[in-house]
């Protein structure tokens, strides 16, 4: 393998094992869901599922950030929680707790890996891509849980045999950061409103999708991706004007289109979000990362919240652009600016 296909390899398996963790997560409740007779179990699993995947995930990223040691073992634990939590027999309530834990420690896992790897925002958008797709197949049975583990077991082979070249031995390791440290007032604004900026897509980066499996799934992924190469290619300020305007023009429109454009222009935010807050500590990428993934709980929880859309892209706008210009300020550099 040359040095040149390394990244792309790593990237492309993180992608990968993403879209295997997430089906294999969807794919059991599914099966659950399809044989429970009364709607408020499901409810009651699917919400603790949830908590336990994103809500632990800042307390496992702060771990693994201290110990990075065991960063190399983490997917195989995780791994081994999915497996057993793909058995029945365990009864559903192990296996919510055992899903969510084997999500939870690879999100923080592979996201930190990516974080460090990579200083571009194109990366975290792909990495973070597949999930949307891989939950969209399993909770629509259209692949099957062991056909996810099976995936997510043969990466982690991989992987494993081939750790030095892949991954490398600077990944479990705190980069070098060419970025002054920030001061913590700074910091904590920058973080406070980046997050606020997560919560606002928890709750407008969906879609009514009941009707279309896997139209708006690929539109999250899309988005996403599409987000992280606009910054990369244009620049942080202008990637957020766009968000911006494509997010009113959609709103001047109804039917499936407009609401196409909206979420896809709300999951553009995502790779600016993680790549901005791991900013705000760059030594804690795991816990920073976990931090951003537990602020999409309020979608999950609040689903009838009712925000006007117009009200949404506005101070989406208004956070990105004020963390953005408080970064470049504090630093004095244009590294993040494209």
């Amino acid at each position: 393998m040359t040095t040149n296909a390394i990244k792309p390899m790593m990237l492309f398996l993180c992608t990968l094992q993403h879209l295997a963790v997430d089906g294999v997560c969807g794919a059991v409740l599914a099966a659950y869901a399809v044989n429970e007779a009364y709607l408020e179990p499901i409810i009651y699993y699917f919400a603790l599922y949830n908590l336990v995947a994103f809500g632990t995930q800042f307390a496992v990223g702060y771990l693994l950030d201290k110990r990075t040691n065991f960063l190399p073992y983490a997917p195989t634990i995780s791994l081994a929680l999915l497996i057993l939590g793909s058995v029945s027999e365990f009864g559903i309530m192990n296996q919510v707790l055992l899903l969510g834990a084997g999500n939870s420690i690879f999100h923080v896992a592979a996201g930190s890996v990516v974080l460090r790897k990579y200083d571009t925002y194109k990366e975290l958008g792909i990495f973070v891509s597949s999930g949307a797709i891989g939950l969209a197949l399993g909770l629509n049975q259209l692949v099957d849980a062991k056909i996810f583990l099976l995936v997510y077991a043969a990466a982690i082979f991989y992987v494993g045999k081939n750790f030095a070249r892949i991954v490398g031995h600077e990944s479990t390791e705190i980069p070098r950061q060419t970025k002054s440290a920030l001061p913590v007032t700074v910091a904590l604004v920058c973080v406070i409103l980046l997050l606020g900026c997560v919560v606002l897509r928890s709750f407008g980066g969906g879609g009514n999708s009941s009707e279309y499996v896997m139209l708006f799934p690929c539109a999250f992924a899309f988005g996403k991706i599409l987000g992280g190469l606009c910054c990369d290619k244009i620049g942080y300020k202008n990637t957020i004007a766009v968000i911006f305007v494509a997010g009113f023009l959609a709103l001047q429109w109804s039917g499936l289109i407009a609401a196409l454009i909206l979420t896809v222009a709300f999951n553009m935010t995502m790779p600016l979000t993680l790549r901005l807050v791991h900013w705000c500590n760059p030594t804690r990428p795991g816990m920073m990362f976990g931090l951003a993934a537990g602020c999409l709980l309020p979608g999950v929880f609040a689903q009838n919240f009712n925000v006007a859309p117009q009200a949404m892209i506005v101070a989406q706008f208004l956070s990105l652009f004020a963390a953005g210009t408080l970064l470049k300020r504090a630093w004095r550099t244009t590294t993040y600016d494209g």
